[in-house]
């Protein structure tokens, strides 16, 4: 199946927004400041050469230092972090729902989520993949309602929810798991998630 990413970059990258990113992939507390969520992403070795970029620059603004926000912003689209998601993705989803999404049992989550069982790839990049779903619809939904939304039929995915598409052997780059992240980036941007 061809795939393409759908790029989750708005223009501008507000500090806001890169830090409500690092918080939900449970990278640093939600009362962090930029220059903590920056030194939290060093100490995970997550975007390290922007980040240590990011904070050695003087002073605190300028386009420079702007752009290398969006750049770490985009990059971490890239940088799955399961040892800090899984709590961070259980805060807003139950693990029988969590466990549905991830196509995998409830026990394998469990494990995986206090780092008995080393998690695989695949299922890294789905974790990662529903923490950025959940940042998206964070501030437009609480918790009870990004779970609704996961389970609601949607207009834009053909009468599906997006539970229905993932199901089975899905990966994030699918198209029709794509077309799921761009709705959930449409409620983020105030427009109509149906």
């Amino acid at each position: 199946m061809e795939s393409k990413r759908v790029q989750l970059l708005p223009t501008p990258v507000s500090e806001a927004l890169f830090r409500a990113r690092v918080v939900r992939m449970g990278v640093v507390a939600p009362a962090a400041t930029t220059a903590t969520a920056m030194e939290g992403l060093l100490s995970r070795g997550i975007c390290t050469k922007a980040a240590q970029q990011w904070l050695s620059h003087k002073p605190a603004g300028g386009a420079n230092r702007d752009q290398l926000l969006a750049e770490v912003y985009e990059r971490l689209e890239e940088c799955p972090s399961p040892d800090t998601e899984w709590q961070s993705v259980r805060e807003v989803l139950d693990d029988e729902l969590l466990a549905g999404l991830l196509t995998i049992s409830q026990v394998s989550l469990r494990r995986y989520a206090k780092g008995e069982r080393h998690c695989p790839d695949l299922i890294a990049a789905r974790l990662h993949w529903l923490a950025l779903v959940i940042e998206q619809l964070e501030g437009t939904y609480n918790a009870y309602g990004i779970r609704r939304w996961l389970q609601r039929p949607r207009t834009a995915l053909d009468g599906q929810a997006p539970l229905d598409r993932l199901q089975g052997p899905w990966d994030p780059d699918d198209n029709a798991v794509q077309a799921i992240i761009a709705l959930a980036q449409s409620a983020s941007f105030g427009m109509v998630a149906s």
